[in-house]
């Protein structure tokens, strides 16, 4: 499901306080603040799928909004391959340290907290470039409208027709227009036919989610 600012800055609280509570800011030097295994748990399973949906569903609208002829999100991009690469080095430390003897833990133990600590330091960064820099910009487009945008009201439409008269809508646009869907339920059904037939060919951006009415603009890049 797309992302909005509102999902991604609850999600930033989120892992900010996680990464806290694991890896925090303010930590006496050579103390280890929590388990490595948890450590290397949290950066893979939530702070790295994080970052490859914010590409997907932040980044490449940014990219598109910007119209050059290269990436301007690419800065940030690369701060995600730095956070995957300081990732593997703290799983590898975290997993010598499984084998290593209590005078070879010490030293694999303090290179690990050293680690993260710089590691630490580029997420809260990174945190802070995204909310001041891109999200402002896709607030701006999630509340605008084009005067000139058709609203499609499907909410009296029986269901069957709906899809024939949204793809129909679809079909008209040129490259550059959109139209604004306005629905009773989440049209997460439509979002993965869209995905289905469609891929790369459209854009998805929710202006309101429920819980009696939903609107989405959708569009041809």
């Amino acid at each position: 499901m797309p992302l909005t600012t509102e999902m991604i800055r609850r999600h930033h609280r989120e892992l900010y306080a996680e990464l806290e509570a694991l890896m925090p800011e303010e930590r006496p030097e050579g103390e280890p603040a929590a388990d490595p295994r948890a450590v290397v748990h949290f950066l893979r399973e939530e702070l790295l799928p994080h970052a490859a949906e914010e590409e997907r569903e932040v980044y490449d609208v940014v990219d598109a909004l910007a119209g050059a002829p290269f990436r301007v999100t690419e800065p940030m991009r690369l701060d995600h391959v730095a956070i995957g690469a300081g990732v593997e080095r703290l799983s590898s430390l975290a997993q010598q340290m499984e084998t290593a003897t209590e005078s070879e833990r010490a030293l694999l133990s303090r290179r690990f907290w050293q680690e993260a600590d710089r590691l630490g330091s580029i997420i809260r960064l990174h945190f802070e470039k995204e909310e001041l820099a891109y999200l402002p910009l896709l607030e701006q487009r999630e509340g605008a409208e084009p005067a000139d945008a058709e609203v499609l009201d499907v909410r009296e439409v029986p269901p069957a027709r709906r899809h024939d008269l949204i793809f129909g809508a679809y079909a008209r646009l040129r490259p550059g227009e959109s139209f604004i869907l306005v629905n009773d339920h989440a049209p997460r059904p439509l979002y993965y036919q869209f995905q289905a037939e469609h891929a790369g060919e459209f854009t998805w951006e929710y202006l309101e989610q429920g819980p009696e009415v939903w609107r989405v603009r959708i569009g041809r890049p």
